[in-house]
Order: C-alpha cells, then sequence, then structure tokens
C-alpha cells in the first residue's frame, strides 16, 4: 500500500547564468510506503504528514511558500529544481522515514517541468 500527499508553495529562485530572479508555483508530492497500520492501513497517518507540511511550508517567508529560495542557499544550495527537491526529502524523511519519493513539479498544465527523488545516492549515480 502506498499513499500520498500533495501541496503547492510559491516561491522565487533564479539558476545563474541561466536567469534571474522569477516565481514558480511549485507541486509537490510525498508518497510513502512500507509496513501499514493494522486498523487503518496505512503506510503513514495523512492528518500527521499535513501538519508537517505547514511547517515546511511557513508563512511568508519563514518556509518554502512565499519566500525567494536563493536566501535558503545554506540550506538548499542552489535553488534548482533538483535540489528544492532533495531538500524537501531531507526535511520529510528525517519525519517520515518511510518516505520514498519526492516529486516535485512546477509550471502550467500543460508545460509542466520536474524532478523525482527517491534517495539515491547521487555521487554514485554521476559514476
Amino acid at each position: 500500500m502506498k499513499t500520498y500527499c500533495e501541496f503547492t508553495f510559491e516561491a522565487a529562485h533564479s539558476v545563474e547564468p541561466y536567469s534571474g530572479l522569477h516565481g514558480h508555483t511549485f507541486i509537490a508530492k510525498l508518497t510513502f510506503g512500507g509496513p501499514v497500520d493494522e486498523v487503518y492501513n496505512w503506510p503513514v497517518n495523512l492528518y500527521d504528514v499535513e501538519n508537517y507540511i505547514d511547517e515546511l511550508k511557513g508563512s511568508h517567508g519563514t518556509g518554502l511558500d512565499h519566500t525567494n529560495l536563493d536566501l535558503k542557499q545554506n540550506e538548499i544550495g542552489l535553488a534548482s529544481l533538483e535540489n528544492i527537491t532533495i531538500y524537501i526529502w531531507r526535511q520529510v524523511k528525517e519525519r517520515f522515514p518511510n518516505l520514498e519519493e519526492v516529486e516535485l513539479k512546477r509550471g502550467m498544465m500543460g508545460s509542466t517541468e520536474g524532478c523525482i527523488y527517491r534517495g539515491e545516492d547521487l555521487q554514485n549515480l554521476a559514476a
């Protein structure tokens, strides 16, 4: 059994030298698996996940939502789509160990870009 939760956040970033500061609506999908609860048959309580998402998003600059991600370079690294996905993975995985996948999309319907991260060791993938 797998369950998932999606959330959106608005944020600005730049990826020099390719783009100046601009913003996106980001859509994140968190997928959980593993052993299921004996009563509810869920691998994670989505109420707990949703409460954590509120913390992760923050409010107007304290988290991911309505912020300039470039200013969080110490936490995220360069604010590329891929690094933001890894950042979300690390934050959520620490709280919910049965996280299996983070998918992050940006752009408008029909013109979407995205990234999927499953916790791979990126150093080994490059070899």
